[in-house]
């Protein structure tokens, strides 16, 4: 069974190593092309002006804010910079750069996805059969679904199980085995998902999602802030060994630098611009194409910042001080990760660490549930048979073989996003005119 999955890790590894070269500068034109189109001709001819509310954030933010806040926005960028330091470069605080760099087009694209959403007045997978193909839209949801459930759903596990045996280890000195691990600490966590579900709980725990993620960030900025103050002299050093990876990049296939491969790979994972989930949760709100539109990008830009920033720094400090290996395995390398906020901000860190994986882990597990309820067109039980098998699997490999999961959370990332975008570039290219204001709305909305 180990040179099994050794065999799949190997594969999986190769064709994630070789669409995501190919796929970035795809996505950076394609990109560019369709938020300029966006933002220059088509939001004006086809939308009208609105004034944005902060009250507009509360009820889409609540699922799509706490669907997408997890456990990824620390292992997500740890494992870019590990995937950096084992390629080559020292210097790996310069993904942080790579990914804002990034970011510039991927926040633009967040906005302009829930736009065309909110003009067409359909959900990705409807858009998607309409300006490609139904194959396509039947193509785009199974991955999705298994992006958020299986692949994301296990990089939850394996957050929530790292700061758990950090916690038991750190208190009582208990260390357990990967199998009691699955049976003591994934088990129990499906076991809650489970009986929320099935007892049609989700609804009101979703409603509550978006006080939860609040309080958590909240806590978690609050830790940040504690932890900076306490390694302020480090900043200048940080900033320096980030323009030092910057200009000097590793380089691989087309000279396309890794760190823009892994920290554009990571801000889709976090924030999720490209991937259709925004517009899929923003559709079936009231709210005008143009606040909806604000608010995805707000809520994109606030998760990359988190992600970027945060994760990076506390992870330079920890590798500058030899707390951080990022030759070790994803569980040894969280766990030297808290290791390092235990040893700045001591047992304070570590609790809302606890707190915020733990609550913010359990909401985007909620969450994918909910999304997938509004991709899938199968019946309730079906979607619960697929929901808690996945998340069954999804478990085993967070504990016994992560690399498999996490290389085919990127070739899923990469056929959702490719499928989403292909379909929004058809939108701005052939059919937006069919969707054009009159001239008196355009003359009311200017």
């Amino acid at each position: 069974m180990d040179q099994i999955l050794s065999q799949l890790n190997y594969i999986t590894m190769v064709i994630s190593n070789i669409i995501w070269p190919i796929f970035i500068p795809f996505l950076l034109l394609i990109g560019i092309y369709i938020c300029a189109q966006v933002l220059l001709n088509i939001k004006s001819l086809t939308t009208e002006k609105c004034k944005f509310n902060i009250i507009h954030l509360i009820p889409q933010a609540s699922v799509s804010l706490g669907a997408m806040m997890g456990t990824g926005i620390i292992i997500g960028f740890l494992s870019a910079l590990s995937n950096l330091y084992i390629s080559g470069q020292l210097y790996v605080e310069s993904v942080a750069l790579w990914a804002l760099l990034g970011s510039l087009v991927l926040i633009p694209i967040s906005y302009c996805e829930t736009l065309v959403a909110k003009i067409v007045n359909m959900a990705p997978r409807d858009y998607i059969s309409k300006f490609v193909s139904n194959k396509a839209a039947k193509i785009y949801v199974a991955t999705l679904i298994l992006l958020y459930v299986f692949a994301i759903g296990g990089v939850q596990f394996s957050g929530m199980d790292a700061i758990i045996i950090t916690t038991l280890n750190k208190v009582s000195g208990i260390e357990l085995t990967q199998l009691q691990r699955y049976l003591f600490i994934i088990i129990p966590i499906i076991g809650i998902i489970t009986l929320i579900i099935l007892r049609n709980r989700q609804d009101s725990f979703i409603k509550s999602m978006i006080s939860m993620i609040l309080v958590a960030a909240g806590a978690y900025f609050i830790f940040f802030g504690i932890f900076l103050s306490k390694t302020y002299s480090y900043i200048p050093l940080f900033i320096e060994r980030m323009i030092l990876g910057f200009t000097n990049p590793v380089s691989m296939l087309f000279g396309i630098p890794l760190g823009l491969i892994f920290g554009m790979q990571r801000v889709i994972q976090i924030a999720e611009p490209g991937l259709g989930t925004l517009p899929l949760a923003a559709v079936k709100t009231s709210l005008n194409p143009r606040v909806a539109a604000a608010i995805s990008a707000t809520m994109t830009t606030f998760l990359v910042v988190i992600s970027v920033l945060v994760t990076s720094y506390i992870a330079s400090y920890g590798l500058n001080s030899n707390i951080i290996s990022f030759t070790e395995d994803t569980s040894k390398r969280l766990a030297s990760y808290f290791e390092t906020v235990v040893n700045v901000t001591g047992w304070f860190g570590l609790v809302i660490l606890l707190i915020f994986i733990l609550l913010s882990g359990m909401t985007t597990l909620l969450g994918s549930y909910y999304l997938l309820s509004l991709s899938s067109r199968n019946k309730e039980k079906n979607k619960n048979i697929i929901y808690l098998s996945l998340l069954l699997l999804a478990g085993i490999l967070a504990i016994f073989k992560f690399e498999i999961l996490f290389h085919l959370l990127n070739i899923l990332l990469f056929v959702s996003t490719s499928l989403n975008i292909g379909a929004l570039a058809m939108f701005t290219e052939f059919e937006w005119n069919k969707y054009k204001l009159k001239k008196s709305d355009i003359r009311k909305a200017a």
